[in-house]
């Protein structure tokens, strides 16, 4: 059996803005969806993917289809070496801001945003057992206490989380 749909997802933007979308690791795929959503509202989607390097990046030309594609890679062997949060990208201004990968990455993104007073949200990718909110092994702790990442998120407002 399955259940479905469970959790909440990004939120898109009731009138076209200018979107990064900021990736890493297997926390790149939910982005091409979200940017096809984006680029059908009429959006700008730049996205911003990072990887340790050239072979672990995959499908690149089906991010070309939704937006501009940006790449760092931590040996640099593509794109600008280092981490996403060291993109040059970061000198230009966006009205919101998608982020989905490891939660280091994620933390130095909202930290980020924050410091350039941007709207962002991120998917936290918590273990989730049961996905109903009943296990609790998923729980992060909110500015309103703690909250299930499975029946709460995945997707959560920076400014929602104790970070």
């Amino acid at each position: 059996n399955i259940v479905l749909p469970l959790g909440n997802g990004f939120n898109l933007p009731e009138k076209p803005q200018k979107t990064l979308l900021v990736g890493g690791g297997v926390g790149v795929a939910p982005l091409l969806y979200l940017g096809k959503k984006l680029k059908e509202n009429g959006s700008e989607v730049v996205f911003l993917l990072g990887a340790r390097s050239a072979s672990d990046l995959m499908q690149i030309a089906c991010f070309e289809e939704f937006g501009k594609v940006l790449i760092t890679t931590e040996d640099g062997s593509e794109g600008e070496r280092g981490f996403v949060t060291q993109h040059s990208v970061w000198q230009n201004n966006f009205d919101k801001i998608f982020s989905c990968g490891p939660t280091p990455m994620m933390k130095a993104v909202a930290k980020l945003a924050q410091e350039k007073e941007i709207d962002c949200e991120v998917s936290l990718e918590n273990t989730m057992a049961c996905g109903l909110g009943a296990c609790l092994c998923c729980v992060t702790d909110t500015k309103e206490g703690h909250k299930c990442v499975c029946t709460d998120g995945p997707v959560f407002n920076i400014k929602e989380l104790k970070w």
